[in-house]
């Protein structure tokens, strides 16, 4: 498995999802400066392009992304790269991840060590 290029942050927002075929709404988790998951009743398959508005709570404009692509699909979840962001909205969407603190990896719980334990019979 790849380490992630660009930090993630949790988030959940709402997101209006346009394709060739339609468009719907979503909710977006897991934000980077370069990409996101997010979860839709829009049926989608890895490859398909899409663009997307992001409703940040603090802001009172949408952030836009003119293009991006499904890079995986799973149980009504897509992760997407964004390729083209609208005018300045890069610069707003890098800000507000480099503002919000980094999603941990999940830890790993640490098994406990075996004991033998004598049985009388």
């Amino acid at each position: 498995m790849q380490p992630r290029c660009h930090p993630r942050i949790n988030v959940e927002y709402s997101a209006g999802i346009q394709s060739d075929t339609g468009a719907a709404t979503g909710v977006l988790f897991d934000l980077s400066a370069t990409g996101c998951r997010l979860q839709s009743d829009m049926t989608v398959e890895a490859g398909t392009y899409l663009a997307l508005q992001l409703d940040l709570p603090q802001h009172h404009m949408p952030l836009t992304v003119d293009v991006s692509i499904v890079r995986w699909c799973k149980d009504g979840q897509f992760g997407v790269e964004f390729l083209r962001y609208g005018r300045g909205m890069r610069e707003r969407l890098t800000n507000l991840v480099q503002a919000q603190p980094v999603t941990a990896p999940s830890e790993i719980p640490v098994a406990a060590e075996p004991t033998l334990t004598a049985v009388s019979v």
